[in-house]
């Protein structure tokens, strides 16, 4: 499958141009609309290709973890996935409800926390899309078995992570206050084998990684079910 954007008059483009507008800030920087660019600090479409995502998506169902404005959404969308999107952000609270506006695409988002996810109706998928959410969050442990339970087969994460600290030991630097990019919601940076050995221990089996600066990307697919480790930690079954 292979979207091509349709032509556009001036008219629709000026329309378009005061939706964007209307946001009042966008992260991601990509064409919403035919000839119409959100004025984003990140341009995400260089990750779109490490992703490597099937061309044609048909009947496959989506989840995108933190879609900030939406460009992962509208891709997978594009190529004909069931996507859901959770953001702990309403959509209107950032680009994404501008871009659902000016795509047409229609999307299960749900408002919630992830952490709060296990208690909804949400279901399972196909691909999990879980980009730069992970140190974001104070118990990374459990927002991956989170995930896990979600994933029937694929799970691509990207993630800040630690190249230099104590390569071959499996370990995580925690970033008090805004000590991380000025920034309060960061708490824990892992290392590559941190990452890894979390997933195992989730479930999942790495079939791919790929890395730039202090960024990592992990392709990974789920090959167990056995979550005992996972039950045993948050209480789901005794000890």
């Amino acid at each position: 499958m292979h979207y091509q954007a349709p032509a556009s008059s001036s008219a629709e483009r000026e329309r378009a141009q005061a939706i964007v507008s209307q946001v009042p800030h966008w992260h991601h920087r990509f064409e919403v609309f035919p000839g119409v660019v959100t004025p984003g600090s990140y341009d995400p479409q260089f990750l779109l290709e490490k992703l490597q995502l099937p061309t044609d998506m048909t009947g496959m169902r989506a989840l995108d973890i933190g879609p900030s404005d939406g460009f992962f959404s509208m891709n997978m969308a594009r190529r004909g996935a069931r996507v859901t999107a959770v953001d702990y952000r309403a959509k209107d609270g950032h680009g994404f409800g501008a871009m659902e506006r000016l795509t047409g695409l229609e999307f299960d988002y749900r408002q919630m926390n992830l952490y709060d996810i296990p208690a909804s109706d949400i279901g399972d998928f196909d691909l999990v899309l879980f980009l730069g959410v992970l140190y974001h969050l104070p118990d990374m442990i459990r927002a991956l078995d989170i995930v896990a339970r979600l994933c029937r087969s694929r799970l691509l994460v990207e993630t800040q992570f630690e190249p230099d600290l104590m390569p071959g030991v499996a370990v995580a630097r925690y970033y008090e206050a805004g000590t991380l990019a000025n920034d309060i919601t960061n708490f824990w940076v892992p290392n590559r084998e941190c990452l890894f050995a979390i997933l195992r221990d989730t479930g999942f089996h790495m079939r791919r990684e790929d890395s730039w600066g202090k960024r990592l990307l992990v392709d990974s697919s789920r090959f167990k079910t056995n979550t005992r480790k996972m039950d045993l930690a948050y209480g789901l079954i005794p000890g």
